[in-house]
C-alpha cells in the first residue's frame, strides 16, 4: 500500500502465497514483479516456479528460459528447469539438465580421483554406482544396474544401510557397501541417478522389466490368517520427514480410515517411524494390522509385500518398492505431483503395475480417497466373486 511499485515486496508476497498453496494469487504477484523489473532473472524464475505449481509447464519453461538468458549460470533455475522438463515428459533433455544438481550449494559432487563413467564398454573394469538422494530414488534407479552389467564390468553399489540387503538381490550386483563406509577399489564411477542420462532414457525406453527387486528372505513373522476371499492390502501414508516436500506428499492418516471396514479387505500397515503411531492414535487397531514394527529394513518390507495382493501408498519408498517388485500398487499423489509421475494420466512408464490417483486441486485428499475407496470396493468384489 505504501510502495505499490516495490518489486521485491511482490516477489516476497508471491513466495509466501506459494508456500500457503494460494497458487493463483502467487502467480499474480510474481507477474507484477516481472512487469516492474523485466530484466531481473530471479523475478522470471519465481514466476516460473509458481506457474509450474498450477500446471502451466510450457509457460514455466519460457520463464526459466528468460532467467537463463539473463543469467546463464543460474544453477537453481537449471535444476528446476530439469524437473519441469521431466514432468512435461521430456526425459532426454530433462535428464541432461538434471546434472545441474551438482552445482547446487547444498549438493556438492563426490570427490573421487577416478573418472566419471560415460557409458562406454567397461571391459572388465570395476564401476562404483554411488548413493544419492532418498530411498525411493535409489529403488527407482536401481533398474539400470543390469544394463550397466551388460557393459562388461564388475559392479559395486553403494547404498543406504536400509537398502543394502535388498540391493543384493539385483541382477549383476557384485558387491553392496553401506553409504559412509570405505569403498573397495574401483576404476570408474557414476551417481545412481545419472544412469538415466547415460542410457539416454525416454518415456518409450524406460527399462521397466519388473520385478528387478526381490525379497532376499521370507518374512520372519506370520501374517494373521484371513478369509480366502479377502484382499490383503498394504498401506503407507507418510514418507521421510526430512524430504523437502513431505508435508505435501504425505497424507493425514484420517483419510486412510475411508478404506477400513470393507468386508472383503484385510489392511496391513507398512508404515514405519513416528507416523506408525497414527493407528493407535485414531483407535483403528481393530481395522488394520500393524507390521511396521516388525520391519527393520527394506528387505523386510519387501518380504511382507511379497505376501500381499497389492499396496496403496502415498508417494514414498514403499510405492517404489512395490512397483519394483511387480506388485500391483496404487499411489495417492499430491497436486502438484513430483516430476517422475509427470503431469497427467493414471499410469507410469516406470512401473507397469502402478496406478496413479491424483489430487485435482492442492490438498484435495478427500477426492483421491473417494476414488480409491470405490476402486478398492470394486477390486474386493471381483476377488470374492
Amino acid at each position: 500500500a505504501l510502495s505499490p511499485d516495490n518489486a521485491g515486496a511482490y516477489t516476497n508476497l508471491g513466495n509466501v502465497l506459494r508456500g500457503l498453496g494460494r497458487l493463483e494469487a502467487a502467480v499474480a504477484s510474481h507477474r507484477r514483479a516481472v512487469e516492474l523489473t523485466p530484466d531481473n532473472g530471479d523475478a522470471h524464475y519465481n514466476l516460473g516456479l509458481a506457474l509450474r505449481d498450477i500446471g502451466h509447464l510450457d509457460e514455466a519453461l519460457a520463464c526459466f528460459a528468460k532467467t537463463l538468458e539473463l543469467n546463464p549460470e543460474h544453477s537453481g533455475c537449471h535444476w528446476d528447469r530439469s524437473l519441469t522438463l521431466l514432468q512435461n515428459g521430456d526425459m532426454k533433455e530433462g535428464f541432461e539438465e538434471y546434472e545441474w544438481r551438482w552445482k547446487l550449494d547444498a549438493n556438492p559432487p563426490r570427490d573421487f580421483s577416478q573418472p566419471l563413467w560415460d557409458g562406454a564398454e567397461l571391459g572388465g573394469k570395476t564401476i562404483l554406482l554411488h548413493t544419492e538422494q532418498g530411498f525411493g530414488d535409489m529403488i527407482q534407479f536401481a533398474r539400470y544396474i543390469p544394463l550397466v552389467k551388460e557393459r562388461g564390468g564388475t559392479i559395486i553399489v553403494e547404498a543406504q544401510p536400509q537398502l543394502s540387503r535388498l540391493f543384493s538381490t539385483i541382477e549383476g550386483v557384485g558387491q553392496v557397501v553401506n553409504a559412509g563406509a570405505d569403498t573397495p577399489p574401483f576404476d570408474v564411477y557414476a551417481p545412481m541417478m545419472s544412469l538415466a542420462r547415460i542410457f539416454a532414457t525416454t518415456p518409450d525406453t524406460v527399462p521397466a522389466n519388473t520385478p528387478y527387486l526381490n525379497a532376499p528372505d521370507a518374512f520372519a513373522g506370520q501374517l494373521p490368517a484371513t478369509l480366502s476371499s479377502q484382499l490383503k492390502v498394504g498401506i503407507s501414508w507418510a514418507g521421510s520427514a526430512t524430504h523437502q516436500n513431505d508435508a505435501r506428499r504425505s497424507c493425514p492418516f484420517k483419510h486412510f480410515t475411508e478404506l477400513m471396514g470393507l468386508a472383503d479387505v484385510a489392511l496391513y500397515s507398512l508404515q514405519t517411524g513416528r507416523a506408525a503411531g497414527d493407528i493407535a492414535g485414531h483407535g483403528c487397531e481393530a481395522f488394520v494390522t500393524d507390521l511396521g514394527g516388525k520391519m527393520n529394513d527394506f528387505a523386510d518390507t519387501a518380504a511382507v509385500i511379497g505376501h500381499l495382493d497389492f499396496v496403496i501408498s502415498v508417494d514414498t519408498a514403499v510405492a517404489h518398492l512395490a512397483g519394483a517388485m511387480g506388485k500391483p500398487v496404487w499411489v495417492a499423489l499430491a497436486h502438484p505431483g513430483d516430476w517422475r509421475w509427470m503431469q497427467d494420466g493414471d499410469s507410469s512408464p516406470w512401473y507397469p503395475t502402478m496406478r496413479l490417483f491424483r489430487q485435482s486441486d492442492p490438498g484435495d485428499w478427500a477426492g483421491v480417497f473417494e476414488a480409491l475407496k470405490k476402486a478398492l470396493a470394486t477390486e474386493a468384489g471381483g476377488k470374492s466373486g
